[in-house]
């Protein structure tokens, strides 16, 4: 697909709270075929089937007011790591939770190089620690060795706290921030809109296409997207 056909489909998922697949994008070449798509997937989606896309949805709006992404920039398979520099994180996933009302965004975690770090550190305390009682029993040098190595590492994770830049093991993509917007949304449900008729969704459509197209507003459902409305 083309970057305009790309931006029309994701602003009509973004308006309806759907998800068009691109083998389904393909086939929609007038206005007629595209609001008979959302119809038949605004009539016939499962309840969990538009909460996670909701969330998508709600996410990605988010994520463009805060960045300088465009939509097609924003897809549920694109990491969260190449998406999103590391010192802009934090602050991202703040403002983004605080906008959709949830409570805490989501934790991050240390760097795996920095985790292997502070472990060995802290076993390296421990062991000069307990070699420095070498003339002690060596029950107490192994006590002395757990000690100081737990007592370390305890001071390290917290010395090291803001470190914590890397997105942890269940948040890979961007659909997975978007299920855990699902999960900690509580409202979610009850900002799902009940249904559309179809004259709204011809209206919402038409609003579209001529925003994404700059095209002319008096232009026929069955008009062809490439040859009549000039579609890239």
């Amino acid at each position: 697909m083309g970057l305009d056909a790309v931006e029309i489909v994701m602003a009509v998922e973004d308006a309806f709270d759907i998800r068009i697949e691109d083998a389904e994008a393909e086939k929609l070449l007038t206005p007629r075929q595209l609001i008979d798509c959302v119809q038949g997937k605004v009539s016939g989606a499962t309840s969990n089937a538009c909460l996670t896309q909701r969330a998508f949805n709600l996410l990605r709006k988010s994520l463009l007011r805060h960045g300088e992404w465009k939509r097609r920039d924003i897809a549920p398979a694109v990491a969260l790591a190449s998406l999103i520099p590391k010192q802009k994180r934090r602050a991202l996933l703040k403002q983004i939770t605080v906008e959709l009302g949830i409570k805490k965004p989501p934790e991050f975690v240390r760097a795996r190089w920095l985790n292997m770090l502070l472990l060995v550190g802290s076993l390296l305390a421990g062991l000069l620690a307990a070699v420095a009682t070498g003339h002690l029993l060596q029950s107490v040098a192994v006590w002395i060795f757990i000690g100081v190595a737990i007592g370390t590492a305890g001071i390290a994770l917290r010395l090291t706290k803001p470190l914590c830049k890397e997105f942890p093991p269940n948040l890979k993509t961007v659909g997975d921030l978007a299920r855990w917007v699902m999960t900690h949304k509580s409202d979610l449900a009850d900002a799902t809109p009940t249904g559309w008729t179809r004259e709204q969704i011809a209206a919402r459509v038409r609003e579209i296409v001529i925003d994404v197209l700059g095209c002319k507003p008096d232009f026929s459902e069955d008009a062809h997207f490439v040859k009549d409305l000039g579609l890239s």
